[in-house]
């Protein structure tokens, strides 16, 4: 009876620390797209022009990918966005921007998490990077605040 409960014990543990390591970014994740980054040389851009609902492809918790009109950007954030998981919003996801049309990068939000830099690429690399993630790179539109 006590092997019985020990092994229910251990494998009730092992489950519940599998779960939550399969919800959250690994470090190799993030790891691989700082990579990418360097590998391709990408150019680092201050600010990008918006001129319709904004769209973003999940990469990883720290990097989205939005296209544009104009082109397509890889964004990171300042710290891991657990928040581009969540498919409520709470108060704290509110995004903070001067102006609607332009998202620049050390100032403004996605879903509350602040932009550390973003980068222009090519549609493919931004196929590649969503490859990259650990998500199938699901697409999520944003309502256009007014």
């Amino acid at each position: 009876m006590n092997k019985i409960l020990m092994l229910s014990t251990t494998l009730s543990t092992m489950l519940v620390v599998a779960a939550c390591s399969s919800t959250t970014t690994q470090p190799q994740e993030i790891e691989a797209v700082r990579d990418y980054v360097v590998a391709n040389e990408l150019e680092e851009v201050s600010e990008i022009r918006l001129s319709e609902q904004m769209s973003y492809t999940y990469v990883n918790d720290r990097y989205v990918t939005i296209p544009t009109r104009r082109g397509d950007y890889l964004v990171e954030f300042i710290r891991d966005c657990w928040e581009l998981r969540r498919s409520d919003f709470t108060s704290e996801m509110v995004d903070r921007r001067d102006n609607q049309n332009t998202l620049r990068a050390r100032y403004d939000t996605i879903r509350g998490c602040r932009i550390g830099k973003m980068y222009e690429v090519t549609e493919a690399q931004r196929e590649e990077l969503s490859a990259l993630g650990d998500a199938p790179g699901d697409e999520i539109f944003l309502p256009k605040e007014d």
